[in-house]
């Protein structure tokens, strides 16, 4: 299990703790990446790699880091989709694995949904998370690892 790392976009992860407890259990070293700006206030037993606050750094910094078979922690459509296609897995804070075959129908909505809000209409928030998206999480972080 040391061919692979976590990597978390650390900017407003709600996560960390449960990244921190399984990443000890199964012994994987885990790097959150985040900017000056969005430093957490409290401190897990991770590596962190801190980078400027202009638009996108952390996502830079992170392509530049990841290796095929790296788990990814973002809620960033976008960067899912890069990893991916070089090698790497990739979890959402809620659990939800990104899969190639789906990545371009999320890419989409979220285009569409940018468009909606430009023309000056609403969209719908993203819902409050809850201890079942925690356990989710846990859940499918493990499943990623097992399948190594």
């Amino acid at each position: 299990m040391e061919n692979f790392r976590i990597i978390i976009d650390g900017d407003s992860c709600p996560v960390l703790k449960i990244i921190e407890d399984v990443s000890k259990e199964y012994n994987i070293k885990a790097i959150v990446f985040c900017s000056y700006a969005h430093v957490p206030n409290k401190r897990f037993d991770m590596e962190y790699k801190i980078v400027d606050s202009a638009p996108q750094s952390v996502d830079m910094t992170i392509m530049n880091h990841v290796k095929r078979d790296d788990i990814i922690v973002t809620q960033d459509y976008g960067l899912a989709s890069l990893v991916l296609s070089k090698g790497a897995r990739a979890i959402s804070p809620n659990g939800n694995i990104y899969l190639n075959e789906q990545i371009d129908l999320l890419l989409y909505d979220r285009h569409l949904n940018s468009e909606i809000r430009r023309a000056g209409g609403r969209t719908k928030g993203p819902r409050k998370r809850n201890e079942l998206d925690n356990a989710k999480f846990k859940k499918n972080l493990i499943k990623l690892i097992e399948q190594t």
